[in-house]
């Protein structure tokens, strides 16, 4: 049953304050310190801690000051960035506040978004993309791709805190939440738990404008929207330049609302030259490594000599290169033999537990006295036309092409559920036929 959210939610530290969530808190800032001995520090003073956060949180006196606040330079690919790195007890009452904020907001998030997000992270949009790519059917793809000039560093605090309050009304909550957001003289810190979370916020309304005007298919019943957004890096997908430019104007305009910029790096160009996104190089038909990533891997492995560095490098590069077309590099690279995905034995499973089937969604009238080869099918889908429909998938020979059907039909669906009863039931040979009944009504079924 779906539990419905009214905002701005008005009472939020009851829950940021129970036990279950500070101890969970606790333990997972000190399971993510870098070094056992930091780990061994803090955990006699965990009641402590949790005591003291507890008492500041319920007061509405958690703050986190400047001089609390250590500034670290670390890499980020090619780039150095300045992030501030708050004190132990400090990420934990953080990390508890945005626990809970996270819960309420993160859901109005559009899908196609997976930055800071858990479960939907780097690889799952770069497959999501990938299933897009393959399925949208369009003869010729374009896409717009672009990023937002210095974009933490480019937020508007007095705009980011009304952003906040469209969320929550809570008195106490909100004064910690403006902390959160001033902690640098302007825009968001690079380092907090809580500006990934934000940043994605701000970008929100912007997102669900483009959902609602960009490009969309039908995948067994799913809309599936041809935008994206990996924190202020974007994707839109068009079939033609004309349009995509009228996309592209869209979003900068939207963008300038907010006071930020997009980079003069922007492109609009045909998917053959190459989509250069989340570390993958798309082409439609296949995807690549970053050439960066292939030539950083290819030096450090030249140069370690270490058995166990190695191997840790081997470990990040395989991390990368089993979710694109890269089967023959790893092997160049490593010396290492790369499994074949049908040799492992694992198969995704998504989340709502049903099939996806490749190739076009037709209608049935389209493939009626077609000879089709009828492979497997998946009940209990919901479309738009109603519930517990079966998507049916199934090879054209004339064609050599797969495609799905949506039937609604009791016959056809008791049909299917005694083939599969059989051993041998699938797949099997039919044509389609239609039959007129009751005047002007039309069914189908197998023959």
């Amino acid at each position: 049953m779906e539990t419905y959210v009214t905002f701005p939610l008005d009472s939020l530290i009851d829950e940021i304050v129970s036990d279950s969530n500070m101890q969970e808190s606790f333990d997972y800032v000190i399971s993510h310190l870098d070094f056992p001995r930091q780990r061994e520090i803090y955990k006699p003073w965990r009641e402590v801690i949790i005591s003291d956060l507890k008492r500041d949180i319920s007061a509405g006196q958690f703050f986190i000051r400047r001089d609390e606040v250590r500034d670290v330079t670390v890499k980020d690919g090619p780039k150095l960035r300045d992030v501030q790195a708050p004190t132990v007890p400090k990420r934990i009452g953080l990390h508890a506040i945005m626990c809970v904020f996270e819960k309420y907001t993160y859901p109005t998030l559009i899908k196609n978004t997976a930055a800071s997000i858990k479960g939907k992270g780097m690889h799952w949009l770069h497959h999501i993309i990938e299933d897009d790519l393959r399925n949208v059917g369009w003869k010729d793809i374009y896409f717009y791709k672009s990023d937002i000039n210095k974009y933490y560093d480019s937020i508007d605090q007095g705009l980011m805190k009304g952003v906040l309050r469209e969320y929550v009304s809570d008195p106490v909550l909100l004064p910690m939440l403006d902390n959160f957001v001033e902690l640098m003289p302007q825009g968001l810190s690079k380092g907090l738990r809580s500006s990934q979370c934000f940043a994605n916020l701000f970008l929100s309304p912007i997102d669900k404008e483009m959902l609602a005007n960009a490009y969309s298919y039908d995948l067994e019943g799913e809309t599936r929207h041809l935008y994206y957004r990996y924190c202020d890096d974007v994707v839109i997908l068009a079939p033609d330049k004309k349009s995509l430019w009228k996309l592209r104007d869209r979003y900068v305009s939207a963008i300038q609302r907010l006071r930020l910029e997009v980079k003069p790096s922007e492109a609009v160009r045909p998917l053959s030259q190459g989509l250069d996104f989340l570390g993958y190089v798309h082409y439609g038909t296949h995807s690549r490594l970053r050439k960066r990533i292939k030539q950083n891997a290819a030096r450090k492995l030249s140069r370690i000599k270490s058995r166990k560095r190695r191997q840790e490098v081997i470990g990040s590069f395989k991390g990368m290169a089993c979710h694109a077309d890269c089967i023959n590099l790893y092997e160049t690279l490593t010396g290492y033999k790369m499994k074949k995905f049908s040799e492992m034995g694992v198969a995704y499973t998504p989340a709502d537990g049903k099939k996806r089937f490749p190739g076009k969604l037709m209608r049935l009238g389209a493939i009626v006295n077609k000879p089709i080869q009828v492979h497997d099918y998946e009940s209990g889908i919901k479309t738009s036309q109603g519930d517990d429909r079966y998507v049916v998938s199934f090879f054209d020979p004339n064609t050599n092409e797969w495609g799905k059907f949506f039937t609604a039909s009791e016959e056809m669906k008791s049909i299917l559920d005694q083939i599969r009863a059989m051993e041998d039931g699938f797949p099997f040979e039919t044509t389609i036929v239609s039959e007129v009944f009751d005047g002007n009504k039309i069914k189908y079924k197998f023959s």
